[in-house]
């Protein structure tokens, strides 16, 4: 199982899983008082994103073997990998999770899959040091091959059992949303 540890005693991993991987331990919100879990539970902040979302570990237990909440900053939390090793897994394996939930036609799998070739063909095009860090991440950690990520990612998404309660006392919303990749008009 990859630490926190492991990761934080190499540098050059956490500048490649902060960009382009957009996983950036260094912006671990040491200030948690506006997280709230439904059901309650203990938790650890860690990582965030460039747009103000965190990676909220939760559970009893080190951060590393918890399964990982994620929470946007506008209002929308789900479980993303039962622990850090597999969410390392699904970083490598599909950058672009964000776009899969987002092209998902509400949490449907094949929705999903449909999105995977335009966003591989973006990726390709407009994140070229994807690779490159991609492959010095997976020399310096064990991170475990997944043989189908985007099922893990949708299993997970759809297990969630635990959210974030915002201060008005509402619940966060899924992580799926309701566009296709039809609706894109660059996708056709």
């Amino acid at each position: 199982m990859i630490t926190l540890d492991d990761i934080k005693s190499n540098p050059a991993i956490v500048d490649d899983l902060d960009w382009p991987f957009d996983f950036s331990l260094e912006r671990a919100d040491d200030d948690t008082d506006w997280i709230h879990l439904k059901p309650n539970h203990s938790f650890t902040i860690v990582a965030g994103d460039g747009t103000g979302g965190v990676f909220i570990a939760y559970g009893q237990g080190a951060p590393e073997s918890l399964p990982i909440l994620y929470a946007t900053s506008e209002g929308q939390a789900g479980k993303v990998a039962s622990n850090l090793s597999e969410w390392l897994a699904l970083l490598m394996a599909i950058p672009y999770w964000r776009d899969l939930l987002k092209f998902s036609g509400n949490g449907d799998l094949e929705e999903m899959r449909k999105t995977v070739p335009f966003m591989e063909s973006e990726y390709a095009t407009d994140f070229d040091d994807v690779p490159a860090a991609r492959e010095r991440i997976m020399n310096e950690l064990p991170v475990p091959a997944v043989a189908d990520p985007v099922q893990i990612l949708h299993t997970n998404v759809h297990s969630t059992d635990c959210t974030v309660v915002a201060d008005d006392g509402c619940a966060y919303e899924t992580l799926f949303n309701s566009f296709k990749s039809a609706d894109n008009p660059n996708w056709r």
